[in-house]
């Protein structure tokens, strides 16, 4: 840590405002949909191994600032992608109920959303949407987020929900899409903890 160097910090009596956006235009669902875009060619993914225990993964994201993270091998090969609600829903407690486990012998394998359930959109196709036309295809597909896919094939980025929502200021509410009599359940369930 010796390289770095403590910053001079200032105290904010007499401040009251805020400065001009002059250089920067405010971001609304019209806006490109590549300035919401978590860009793994810029940024390194969020990632934790597969094995990982789910309280552990849970204060990784927590201490990372993240909500969620895609899931890793050994060998670095992507297997799918686990956030911060199913390592603290229903959901954890319903698996370990079933597998007749207890719930801290639990890993992130066991609560992700694997890479067969997930949904991509090409980079490509990303570059010529608005921010609008991502929130759209989110609620439509009922997901907190979607992947994106480069011409190779391999992973590029991702646009999540809540980052759409940090960047405009505004709510975003996705509602989870059923697809099968037990997500009824689960999605039934899941409500009524919020709401309880």
């Amino acid at each position: 840590m010796g390289e770095y160097t403590k910053l001079e910090t200032v105290k904010l009596e007499g401040i009251y405002q805020f400065c001009d956006q002059f250089d920067s235009q405010r971001l609304e669902l019209s806006s490109d949909a590549t300035t919401v875009i978590t860009d793994f060619t810029r940024r390194v993914p969020q990632v934790v191994l597969k094995d990982v225990d789910i309280d552990h993964a849970l204060y990784m994201m927590v201490n990372g600032h993240v909500r969620s993270k895609m899931v890793i091998d050994h060998d670095d090969t992507f297997l799918g992608v686990i956030n911060s609600k199913d390592l603290t829903g229903r959901k954890v407690l319903s698996i370990a109920q079933q597998r007749n486990q207890a719930r801290s012998d639990l890993t992130v394998e066991d609560l992700m959303t694997r890479k067969a359930d997930l949904h991509a959109m090409p980079y490509a196709m990303v570059q010529l949407a608005k921010i609008g036309d991502v929130l759209e295809t989110l609620k439509d597909l009922g997901h907190q987020h979607v992947l994106l896919v480069d011409n190779e094939g391999v992973l590029r980025g991702m646009i999540s929900a809540s980052d759409i929502a940090r960047a405009l200021h505004i709510p975003v509410n996705i509602l989870q899409k059923a697809h099968s009599f037990k997500d009824i359940f689960s999605i039934i369930h899941e409500h009524q903890e919020m709401t309880a």
